[in-house]
């Protein structure tokens, strides 16, 4: 068992490198329009960096400090979500003194990728201990492997990290960990140990993303519906689970009314409303918001994968006396908070494609587990093998098909000189589209660190009412010749002055 267990390591290893050679293509690329949630990520932790985290409140704030925004309200907070995804970084890059690039995150998102896979690996052995050698391997094997080289982790990893990236793995760890305590499957020592770091597991994940506020609500209805006397099972909720959640959910509402005041409420109402009912400008129904969504499944999971898991639900209804109690409540806990998430968040889940992420999960846990635990035919380990194999190179496929890796270096160069040449009391203008810098989309902000406004001359008459203000042009030499007629060099064909 030790050695069927070290060779399916070793091999999780080896494509694990593959992986990472199919995505280098990727690495020291300048921002693309899917990579907008790590560029937002570079200005939040860039932001704390340079201008300290107590001065930021510790959010995440659209604007990098300029003389032109007077204060954290008028550089527009943003408060859709708290910044557990960026902290971990945020203490990383602060101890080691990283600077906060794109190549940065990649290499924090292969990171992620891996380790989820082994996590969910080791969590499965766990669970599947009922079953015989090799099914309990082959069980908790493939559905790691299929997220290590299905189409959807590769194209979200390594490239994107914000909330919805970095709350999968507490999630998977918190549903693990539920489980195992729920079926005593591991020994009693191990079990009080899981029990104190669930808090902390909770609060971290409820800092990260909203998924947790549904999954929270799912555990503590399936502790109730657990045959367990009432007066050890609500104790334990309310320090395991609700009081980690609540305080999270606390500390975010602090930091924002830090900044926006009693309007911290209005604001959040507002972007719930966004997320979460019909937005007449871009859909016409719900119905048209779910159909948006199956347009995201089918391009991160793919019709086979869409249609084994399908099977495998259907032969879990059917022979469910076949799989173990513990991997149908890891599907249940994994599942029904997505289920509910996508539910409440509509819009948000119709125009993301990286809410598939956390459905992947409960995909692969029936392809790769439930489904070779409900079958059963001579030399199965062998043939199952082999087709996951072939599903493998078919999704890498896929995905290295579908891969962008078309580089932009001129325009990251003009970007890196920006934040090179420019400070604090620097306002720039343009008057080329092509230089413009807005807030949103954040790609270009996170490198340049400074707005680059359309010329207007009501708007330039404004800045040069600040008195450290000073106000330059910039753009390419015809222009701008008008209004410069002595200009510096940024870099390149791109110039500016002084005006």
């Amino acid at each position: 068992m030790k050695r069927s267990w070290a060779i399916g390591f070793t091999l999780y290893g080896l494509c694990f490198a593959l992986t990472i050679g199919l995505r280098w293509p990727s690495f020291d690329q300048s921002y693309r329009q899917f990579e907008w949630n790590t560029a937002h990520s570079q200005v939040i932790l860039d932001n704390w960096l340079e201008n300290g985290f107590w001065n930021e409140r510790g959010i995440s704030i659209m604007n990098p400090p300029a003389i032109e925004f007077p204060s954290l309200l008028s550089r527009q907070p943003y408060v859709s979500y708290p910044c557990g995804a960026q902290l971990p970084l945020f203490v990383l890059a602060k101890i080691l003194g990283l600077p906060i690039t794109f190549r940065f995150f990649q290499l924090w998102g292969l990171l992620w990728h891996g380790t989820i896979g082994v996590v969910f690996i080791a969590g499965l052995l766990i669970l599947g201990v009922a079953r015989p050698e090799p099914e309990r391997s082959l069980g908790a094997f493939l559905p790691g492997f299929f997220w290590l080289g299905g189409r959807g982790p590769l194209a979200i990893f390594p490239d994107q990290w914000f909330s919805e990236m970095a709350v999968v793995l507490p999630f998977l760890l918190v549903v693990l960990a539920e489980v195992m305590v729920a079926h005593a499957l591991v020994r009693k020592r191990y079990r009080q140990w899981i029990t104190r770091l669930l808090p902390v597991l909770v609060f971290w994940g409820m800092y990260t993303d909203w998924l947790f506020a549904p999954l929270c609500a799912v555990i503590v209805l399936y502790r109730l519906l657990r045959r367990h006397p009432g007066n050890a099972v609500l104790p334990s909720l309310a320090w395991q689970i609700m009081l980690p959640a609540a305080s999270a959910i606390a500390i975010f509402l602090l930091q924002l009314f830090s900044v926006l005041g009693p309007g911290f409420l209005s604001a959040l109402l507002d972007r719930f409303l966004l997320r979460s009912t019909l937005d007449t400008t871009a859909f016409a129904t719900n119905l048209d918001m779910l159909r948006l969504f199956f347009g995201h499944v089918t391009n991160y999971v793919g019709y086979p994968a869409i249609s084994v898991a399908a099977l495998a639900l259907l032969l879990l209804c059917v022979r469910h006396r076949s799989i173990p109690p513990a991997v149908k409540d890891c599907l249940f806990l994994l599942a029904v908070p997505s289920l509910a998430l996508l539910m409440i968040f509509r819009q948000h889940a119709a125009v993301h494609l990286f809410t598939v992420l956390k459905f992947l999960f409960p995909t692969y846990l029936l392809m790769g587990c439930i489904l070779p635990w409900a079958i059963d035919f001579p030399g199965k380990p062998r043939v199952i093998g082999l087709l996951a194999s072939l599903f493998l190179l078919y999704e890498g496929l896929a995905y290295w098909s579908a891969a962008d890796f078309a580089a932009f270096p001129q325009e990251q160069q003009w970007e890196k000189a920006v934040r090179q040449t420019f400070g604090y009391h620097d306002v720039l203008f343009t008057f080329e589209d092509t230089f413009e810098t807005p807030a949103m989309p954040p790609m270009k902000l996170a490198i340049s660190r400074k707005r680059i406004y359309l010329f207007d001359a009501d708007h330039v008459r404004q800045v040069r009412a600040i008195p450290t203000a000073r106000v330059f042009l910039l753009g390419t030499a015809r222009a701008i010749e008008a209004l410069c007629p002595e200009k510096h060099v940024l870099h390149a064909a791109v110039y500016y002055c002084r005006l």
